[in-house]
């Protein structure tokens, strides 16, 4: 169980992402749902980014932090040895987000708005532009890089 102990960092762009989606659940839901819709919609990318851990883990890639900045939530994990593991940690984020929207969308007044931000986070990050999952699992496919080898830029170092 100890290596579910993940140290989590908020960087100081991080409070931008916060404010985003509190923005965010404002334009969707209004002044009065506004704050916990936003508050939902973080959770969906910590969610995403639980996702990734737990296949990881489950894997034993080992994961040393994760968190929020403001280009969004984060892990920082080593590479996958195989290229099947890189492709199910890659996937799982998404798949986390997918599987949220059924049960999301019967919550009452916040579970459409929750739920359509779930599905939309989800097929983004299957889409393979830069930076996605989508990306990072269509390269393992083609074989296009060794798992060791991988674009830094896919698997972003936290910036000091």
């Amino acid at each position: 169980m100890s290596r579910l102990k993940i140290p989590f960092r908020m960087h100081r762009t991080g409070w931008f992402l916060v404010l985003f989606c509190v923005i965010i659940g404002v334009r969707m839901s209004g002044w009065q749902l506004g704050l916990p819709v936003g508050a939902l919609l973080l959770a969906s990318l910590m969610l995403h980014e639980a996702g990734h851990i737990l296949t990881a883990t489950f894997l034993r890639v080992p994961v040393r932090e994760f968190g929020l900045r403001l280009g969004g939530a984060y892990n920082r994990r080593a590479y996958a040895t195989r290229r099947r593991d890189e492709i199910l940690i890659a996937a799982s984020g998404p798949l986390m987000n997918l599987l949220l929207v059924v049960p999301v969308i019967f919550v009452p007044r916040l579970g459409p708005q929750v739920a359509t931000c779930n599905l939309v986070l989800g097929v983004i990050n299957l889409l393979p532009l830069p930076s996605s999952d989508g990306l990072r699992i269509l390269r393992n496919l083609w074989g296009s890089t060794k798992p060791g080898d991988m674009n830094p830029a896919l698997n972003p170092v936290q910036p000091r």
